[in-house]
Parts: C-alpha cells; sequence; structure tokens
C-alpha cells in the first residue's frame, strides 16, 4: 500500500513539473487553531489559506455547530482560497475542543463570540480587515447575531435558511416541534452525529413510539437519548434543566424566546451588504424572512438597498445545495443553481472585486413556478399586486363527506349554512395509520385528505392561468366545546390529471390564535378567528386545475399533541384529555375564507 500511495505521488510530481503547474492542494490548512474570546473561553477554528502567499487577504467566515473539517461544506475551503479568500471556520461553544456549553449558542452569546472572532482575523497579519460571514439554517442565524453585535470588520454577511430561535423553533405558531429533540442528538456531544441523523427508523421511530404511548412531550428528548447533562440551561433558581424542558416552560413567553433576536436600534447600526436566501418549501422561511424584513424596515436607507434577497423553490437543505427534484417535486434547470459560486461571486461584488451576480440584478430575485422563470421586484411586497382572490368556504351540508364529495370554494360569499364539524380527539392515533405513507410523503402526496377527521373543500376548474405570489392566507371562524384544540390545514393545486402540488401547509392551536406570545383559552359559546398564513411562493396555476383545502386536527408525531385541556403545554396526560368538538362557520355573517394574493400584473376576475 506504502508503495502505491508513493508512486502515486511521483507520477503526481512528475507530472506537474513536465506540466508546469505547481504541485498541490493550493491552499494550507491550520487545524485546531485556539481563539480566546473576551471572557477567556477557547473556540477552536480551522484556517485555511492560499499556499504561499505573502500579502493580505479578505477571510470568509463560518461559525458553526456542525463540523469544521469540510464535512458540510467539503469544497469550501478549496474554492474559497483559489478565489484569494482566507476561510475560516469555528466551533461555537461546548463543540469540538471550544470551551463553553452549548446553552450559549442560541442566546446573545453567541453573537459575541462572533465578535471577537471577526475582530481577531482583521488583526491577523495575513488579514486585509475585510471579514464576511457564510453559511446557512443555525450557522445562518450565527451571522444575524453577530451582526448585531457591530464588529467593525465585519463587511457582509449571506445568511440563507436561517433559523430564528425563539420564532421558528423550537415551536411552530407555539406549537412545540419534536424535529428539536432530533437536531439536539444531532449535535450531542462534541462530534457531529451523522449517523444518529441517518438513522431516520430510529428518530422518527421514538417520536412515533412516544406519541403511541401518549407520553409528555417533556420525556421526548430523554426518550431519544440525548442526555440532560449535555444539552441543559440553568433556570431562574440557578437549577440545571435540560433544554426542551427550559424552552416548554416558555412557550408564549416573548422576553424569553425573543431575548436575543436583533433589536431595531441593532438593524439601524448595520452598515454592510447582506445577501438572504430561503425557499418557497423551507421550514424556516419564517426565520429568514423574519430577519429579511427587521433589517429592511429599520437598517439606513442604504444598507437596506444593499440587500439582496434570493427566494426559489426549494426546501431547507434544497436551498443550501439545490437539486432537481425536492421531496418528489421535479424542479426547473434555471432553478437549479451552483449556489456555493453564487455566494463567492457576491462576495466579490460585496467587496468590490467583481460585478453583481447578473442572477441579483434587483433588491428581490423570485422564481415564478409554472412559468418557470426568474422575476425580479424591488421588495417583497411588490412582488405581489396588492390584491388578493378570495375563495369562500361552502358547503350546503354543513360537513364535506370526503375527499370526492367535498365542499367548494367559491368566490361568492355563501348562504346560511350549517357549520363544519371536525372532533379532535387525543385517544386517536392516525399517525399509526399513516406511518408508512408518511415516510415517503413529499410534495406531490395526496393521502391526507383521505384521513379519517379531514375534510375537504375544492374550487371549480380554473378557466385561466393564475399567478399569485405572497402568502397564501386562510380564516377559520371557529367554536369549540374545549378550551384548546390544533387545526392543520393544506393547500393543494390538483391537476386536470389527477395529480398534485403542495402549494402551502401551516398549523394552528387555539390558545395562540392572535400570536405565539398571547395565550387566551377558548371559552363555551365563543365564536372565535383562527388565521392561517402558508409560506410565501409564487406559482402559475394553469388553467384547468382545481384547488384542494384539507383540514384535520393536528394529532402527529412530529408535534406535540394537544390533550385539549389548556393546561400545561407539555406536560398534559392522557388521563384529563378532552375530546374537542370544533365547528367551522360558513355562512354569510361568519365566512370562513381563503385568501389567494396575486403576482404583480395578474388580473383579479372571479372568472378565475
Amino acid at each position: 500500500m506504502r508503495g502505491l500511495i508513493a508512486a502515486a505521488l511521483l507520477l503526481s510530481v512528475s507530472a506537474g513539473a513536465a506540466d508546469g503547474p505547481a504541485v498541490g492542494p493550493g491552499y494550507d490548512i491550520q487545524m485546531s487553531r485556539m481563539v480566546a474570546v473576551r471572557d477567556g473561553t477557547q473556540l477552536e477554528t480551522w484556517i485555511s489559506k492560499p499556499s504561499h502567499f505573502e500579502g493580505k487577504l479578505p477571510t470568509v467566515l463560518t461559525l458553526t455547530q456542525y463540523d469544521i473539517d469540510g464535512g458540510r461544506h467539503a469544497d469550501s475551503a478549496a474554492a474559497y482560497t483559489r478565489r484569494g479568500y482566507a476561510f475560516v471556520q469555528a466551533y461555537v461553544r461546548g463543540r469540538g475542543r471550544s470551551g463553553g456549553v452549548k446553552s450559549d449558542n442560541l442566546g446573545l452569546q453567541v453573537g459575541r463570540d462572533g465578535y471577537d472572532l471577526v475582530e481577531w482575523i482583521a488583526a491577523q497579519p495575513w488579514s486585509d480587515g475585510r471579514v464576511v460571514m457564510f453559511g446557512g439554517s443555525f450557522v445562518g442565524m450565527t451571522q444575524w447575531h453577530t451582526a448585531a453585535q457591530h464588529p467593525p470588520h465585519l463587511a457582509a454577511i449571506a445568511p440563507y435558511v436561517a433559523i430564528y430561535p425563539g420564532w421558528d423553533v423550537p415551536n411552530t405558531n407555539g406549537i412545540p416541534q419534536s424535529w428539536s429533540a432530533t437536531m439536539m442528538g444531532y449535535v450531542a456531544g462534541r462530534s457531529l452525529n451523522s449517523g444518529f441523523m441517518a438513522n431516520h427508523d430510529y428518530w422518527a421511530g421514538k417520536m412515533l413510539e412516544q406519541y403511541a404511548a401518549y407520553r409528555p412531550f417533556s420525556e421526548l428528548d430523554a426518550a431519544m437519548g440525548v442526555a440532560a447533562d449535555d444539552w441543559w440551561m440553568t433556570d431562574t433558581s440557578g437549577q440545571r434543566r435540560s433544554f426542551l424542558d427550559m424552552w416548554l416552560d416558555h412557550v408564549g413567553d416573548e422576553p424569553f424566546n425573543l431575548a436575543a433576536e436583533p433589536t431595531p436600534q441593532d438593524y439601524a447600526e448595520m452598515r454592510f451588504p447582506v445577501l438572504t436566501a430561503t425557499g418557497y418549501f423551507d421550514d424556516d422561511q419564517a426565520g429568514a424572512l423574519r430577519y429579511y424584513r427587521g433589517h429592511v424596515a429599520h437598517a439606513p436607507a442604504s444598507a437596506a438597498a444593499s440587500h439582496y434577497l434570493l427566494i426559489g423553490p426549494w426546501d431547507h437543505g434544497g436551498t443550501q445545495n439545490p437539486q432537481k427534484e425536492i421531496e418528489g417535486l421535479s424542479i426547473p434547470d434555471a432553478a437549479v443553481l451552483d449556489m456555493n459560486r453564487l455566494h463567492a461571486d457576491w462576495y466579490d461584488f460585496a467587496l468590490g472585486r467583481g460585478p453583481r451576480p447578473d442572477l441579483l440584478r434587483e433588491r428581490v430575485t423570485y422564481f415564478m413556478l409554472g412559468a418557470d422563470e426568474w422575476r425580479y421586484a424591488k421588495s417583497l411586497e411588490a412582488a405581489s399586486s396588492g390584491q388578493d382572490l378570495v375563495l369562500y368556504l361552502a358547503d350546503s351540508q354543513g360537513t364535506p363527506q370526503d375527499v370526492f364529495r367535498s365542499g367548494v370554494l367559491v368566490a361568492q360569499v355563501p348562504a346560511d349554512e350549517p357549520p363544519a364539524r371536525i372532533l379532535s380527539d387525543p385517544h386517536e392515533l392516525p399517525a399509526l395509520e399513516s406511518a408508512r405513507y408518511a415516510q415517503t410523503e413529499g410534495l406531490t402526496s395526496q393521502f391526507r385528505a383521505f384521513e379519517k377527521r379531514a375534510i375537504n373543500f375544492h374550487s371549480e376548474p380554473l378557466r385561466h392561468d393564475l399567478e399569485i405570489a405572497g402568502h397564501p392566507r386562510l380564516t377559520l371562524l371557529c367554536e369549540a366545546d374545549a378550551p384548546d384544540f390544533d387545526l392543520w390545514a393544506q393547500l393543494l393545486m390538483v391537476l386536470p390529471d389527477g395529480s398534485a402540488v403542495q402549494l402551502g401547509e401551516d398549523i394552528r392551536r387555539a390558545r395562540f390564535r392572535d400570536g405565539p406570545f398571547k395565550q387566551e383559552l377558548v371559552r363555551s359559546g365563543e365564536v372565535v378567528s383562527i388565521p392561517f398564513e402558508f409560506k410565501w411562493t409564487a406559482r402559475r396555476i394553469p388553467a384547468g386545475a382545481r384547488l384542494r383545502l384539507t383540514l384535520a386536527p393536528l394529532n402527529s408525531p412530529d408535534y406535540q399533541k394537544n390533550f385539549n385541556t389548556g393546561g400545561r403545554i407539555g406536560y398534559e396526560r392522557i388521563e384529563g384529555a378532552r375530546i374537542a368538538h370544533v365547528q367551522i362557520f360558513h355562512d354569510a355573517k361568519r365566512a370562513s375564507r381563503l385568501l389567494l394574493p396575486l403576482a404583480a400584473g395578474a388580473r383579479a376576475s372571479p372568472s378565475h
């Protein structure tokens, strides 16, 4: 074996000598360099620089909880060093050889550490004093938290699919996510647990197991195997609590959840370019767009004008690395971007080293599915016409019978009709029946419409193509005999051949109907308005297609099960569960309705 390696090296050297180019990878890596931040904690960094370079370089910085040896971004060190950058990857606290504890990584401390890393890099003899930041998801969040600390040498950030702790994780609209426990397992200990994450049968099986046993949600992290002394936080009495328990104790607590979010003043002091990227199917679109909207609303006009938003037909992973197919949906070739190259080109532009990438010709770049083309707008709002196509839920019998004898979506307010009724029974376990379908559920799946408690509403076939751009919204006027309940809504485009594509999906909890930080239980006999907002999307819906709206109780191992008692979230038990009989009104005085945002230039004619 040694002889083969030596021979290969000799061949490489010989070829290099004959052909003229330099031998070797072209860059050098300094592994596990420890950098002390202001409180003395040391963070592990890997530093890559072009080989034999003696001048000064701009630097791309990644502050991550995942890995820093190139596992997730295997080609980044080579790509950026060959373009004349230093590339620095740093572990957050409690990961790799970095000191400190993990609980500091979702609060203000991670931004302070980012500040210190930026300024440390700027002081190095090989740095030209300009640092840009790179990465997605958690690593997108570390960019915004660092930016909020205003390091003088931060020259640009490019967060994509950025999580927003307290807003889109670990809860969705006030409903705790089981996925949070899986992510805790992914980064349990100090190394990245890729095998655990790849073992879908284990962690998804644990979610289903806990769900089937009606176990309190507060036990999920321990059941999955996450050590309480690995992921922990300190409560107000100074006691250590598991991360999941601390967040459960503060569901609906705005000061706790948003303690570390950038403030309007933070945004007002940002003076550098920003590139935000997210997707129509990105689970963290809500977080990415909250950062985006906060920045463009409060940053100086010149800084807001240099914030570019790219949004396309991608999911969370697909935004970071667009693929030809996402969750069973074929993606047009024009939307399958080389995102790494785009980011590198944009850094060159932001630093005055190159032209603006042609794709980013306007402040907002979005992809119109169906027309399969990129479009441009001066703002996200300008991609929409400002008008909605309003479709009302209707059924003369009150409750739609099944997907084949459904209710309807109509342009006229319905007359007096009895309400639709949905039964939410926490004792039922529908996910056990649909588990084998859910394993391969994607953006073209339709089985949810056939589930036991689901009710469906269909529009007539469209007479003309319909273009939408924005957040489709749904308002349900409801009454229930329980103080709390959860509902799930899905919007599909059903094509003339019977195939379907998901346009949106959302979940809502009755007690959080007025927002995730305002709890109000439902009183008997009270009619409440429950608003749903689907992810931002842009789609040309072809003539002949119909819209299908499916409503059902949220009863899934993916989220904390609501026992409908109005009790302490995450700690309710099946013994006290209540069955909720939910009425959804669709009459002239209480008209539940679906609103589709028409794209700029689209027609609002009822003839659709």
